[in-house]
């Protein structure tokens, strides 16, 4: 780890306390020095067994494993401690973070994996992630069995435009916040422009694990392991599958993955949002055809409106049904000399949703915090809450409101 923990850095439960396992002495004593600067109690073991020995099967807490000894090793006696130890949550530290070994280990019951490399907030973010789930899992009710019914699939929203610069993320950004603020179950944005996608970037996220390693776990991609490739984002509680932070990763990113990384999500998520390239890339075609919503963006400028016309005749041949599509006409109040009429015309749609244009959107993105945050009285945010309301409507049992009547 780079920097020292520090106790005003994260905040830990004080009733979950942390156990460090390491074979090595001097790495043991470094690795339980940084947990210990964190408020609570920590305790360091040689091994597994001497931990187990030492506590109480109900103990309930995060253990952290060390990375002397190597992943092929180490992974087992997780799924063992696991095993005998179902309160606990478990870290694993490793000197060489590979897509391979974080889903093995997250198969074997790990919560999260964190390189040695890495900045001291990921190993801070994982052990608060871990420290939440060991909180919830002592004090919250059994998990319940039997014949209760599975739960709805939730919604995929795709948002696309065919023209750089008409505002297509900071749409796809807000409208994510807008619905993870109504909803009490998960909701996730999904960066799919591959190569220049900046939503962590809009969100001030740091992105540890990127839609890349979801590809590589290919048919083995589950919720398990797609959990913990998820950022989130802390004012609003929505979730984040960030693009590749390195662009030449695109290309090993297909139509099937795609497919396959939103199946995932549906089963687990009351709504998600995909932010996607402007062309008709497969992976992009795979977003479309997966929606069950798709908000086509234009703005009031004749480039920006033929661009979406011919975007709309290419989803036409491709027998995407017009049913799912819903027009979104952005910097509605623009005066260049057409009007929102005009663009009803030469799209031969209906404006679903008008988004004024506004000084305080240019404001949240440089500040990296979504206008429905930081001005949710602007007629921006009303807007955009004015969609999040309607897509909620229309939405499966599964994505609950907030509100209660």
């Amino acid at each position: 780890m780079t920097e020292a923990l520090t106790a005003d850095t994260v905040l830990i439960d004080q009733e979950v306390v942390i156990g460090v396992v390491e074979p090595d002495d001097v790495v043991r004593d470094v690795l339980a020095e940084h947990v210990r600067d964190i408020d609570g109690d920590v305790a360091a073991y040689g091994a597994p067994s001497a931990f187990t020995d030492d506590t109480d099967p109900s103990w309930a807490g995060v253990v952290i494993f060390g990375p002397s000894e190597a992943p092929d090793d180490v992974i087992p006696k997780v799924a063992a401690l696991v095993g005998l130890r179902p309160r606990c949550a478990v870290i694993m530290v490793v000197y060489d973070l590979t897509a391979d070994v974080l889903q093995r280990a997250l198969r074997a019951g790990v919560s999260d994996v964190v390189a040695v490399s890495a900045e001291d907030a990921e190993l801070l973010d994982a052990i608060r992630r871990a420290s939440a789930r060991v909180t919830v899992r002592s004090s919250g009710p059994p998990p319940t069995t039997g014949s209760a019914a599975a739960p709805t699939p939730g919604k995929i929203v795709t948002v696309f435009c065919t023209k750089g610069g008409a505002g297509k993320s900071v749409v796809a950004t807000n409208l994510a916040v807008a619905l993870a603020k109504r909803t009490i179950q998960p909701v996730v944005l999904v960066d799919a422009d591959l190569q220049f996608g900046d939503v962590a970037l809009m969100l001030q996220l740091q992105p540890t694990h990127t839609i890349a390693e979801a590809a590589q776990a290919g048919e083995r991609l589950d919720g398990t392991f797609m959990e913990n490739l998820l950022l989130r984002h802390p004012a609003s509680g929505l979730l984040v599958l960030a693009a590749p932070t390195e662009p030449s990763s695109a290309d090993q990113i297909g139509r099937a993955d795609l497919t396959r990384i939103l199946s995932v999500l549906r089963e687990r998520c009351a709504f998600v949002v995909v932010d996607t390239s402007a062309n008709f890339a497969e992976v992009t075609l795979a977003a479309l055809e997966a929606a069950d919503d798709i908000l086509v963006l234009a703005g009031l400028d004749v480039m920006s409106l033929k661009s979406a016309r011919i975007g709309l005749q290419t989803m036409r041949v491709l027998g995407i049904p017009f049913s799912r599509v819903k027009f979104v006409l952005n910097r509605a109040n623009t005066r260049v000399g057409l009007t929102e009429a005009d663009a009803e015309r030469a799209l031969q749609l209906k404006v679903d949703t008008a988004l004024p244009s506004d000084i305080l959107v240019a404001e949240s993105v440089n500040r990296g915090v979504p206008v429905v945050t930081s001005a949710p009285r602007s007629k921006f945010a009303k807007s955009i809450d004015a969609l999040a309301d309607a897509l909620m409507t229309a939405a499966p049992a599964q994505a609950q409101s907030r509100q209660t009547v």
